[in-house]
């Protein structure tokens, strides 16, 4: 744990499932993972050679990738097309049903209190979350919502995260990254931005501080007091 200079903070950028909302509590992702497997079962892959990976995006991932070496980028390409849109089916019905996690309501209105801008740099589809805003009545409250894409590198790259700061016209220092996984820490602290950990999803303490979390919170009620403790953070 280290404390940073203080710093006026302009711009806070969360993952979404784990982190904001319950997203993954309501998608099946065992059919989602069977119903991807199949795509490329169907090109010829045999999945359970191609990757031991148990979750969709990461199965997907990988899938894509041996199917560009076996025939094109452009073939695969398509596949990966017709394999997103099963994702985002999936996830859409889960965000029907998502609610935030505890601290979230207080954090959106203390963002809109201090003029803080809001982004979302996620593996989950962006069609989704917006779905998953709409429904919570946050659909306006994000400046900037990247998900899973053709365009970005998925995290531990950094790439999402510095169009992030390429959007709202910041420097990293003006920024704070909250994740629950280690690829939140590793994708933010590769893009310099400090990070700030929180339990209940893919990462546990050891994990979050070792992939670069500055703090490390048990979930985002207590986000508040500790920006409140660092001079300038809010």
């Amino acid at each position: 744990m280290r404390q940073p200079e203080p710093r006026a903070v302009r711009a806070w950028i969360f993952d979404f499932d784990h982190t904001l909302t319950d997203l993954g509590r309501w998608v099946d992702w065992q059919s989602a993972r069977v119903e991807v497997m199949d795509i490329y079962r169907a090109q010829g892959l045999d999945p359970e050679h191609v990757t031991r990976r148990s979750y969709a995006f990461g199965l997907f991932v990988a899938l894509d990738e041996a199917l560009a070496a076996a025939t094109s980028r452009a073939h695969a390409d398509l596949i990966r097309d017709r394999a997103l849109a099963a994702l985002d089916r999936y996830e859409h019905a889960g965000a029907a049903r998502t609610q935030w996690l505890a601290g979230v309501p207080a954090l959106l209105e203390l963002a809109a209190d201090r003029g803080i801008a809001l982004a979302i740099v996620s593996a989950n589809g962006e069609a989704p979350i917006r779905a998953a805003l709409a429904r919570l009545g946050a659909a306006e409250r994000f400046g900037a919502i990247l998900g899973r894409s053709t365009v970005f590198p998925p995290k531990p790259a950094p790439d999402m995260h510095r169009e992030v700061l390429r959007r709202f016209g910041i420097p990293p220092s003006a920024a704070l990254a909250v994740g629950d996984s280690p690829n939140d820490m590793r994708a933010a602290a590769a893009a310099d931005i400090l990070t700030i950990g929180v339990l209940g999803g893919e990462g546990n303490e050891d994990k979050l501080f070792g992939a670069g979390a500055a703090w490390v919170l048990q979930d985002l009620t207590a986000l508040p007091a500790l920006l409140a403790s660092w001079t300038h953070a809010v």
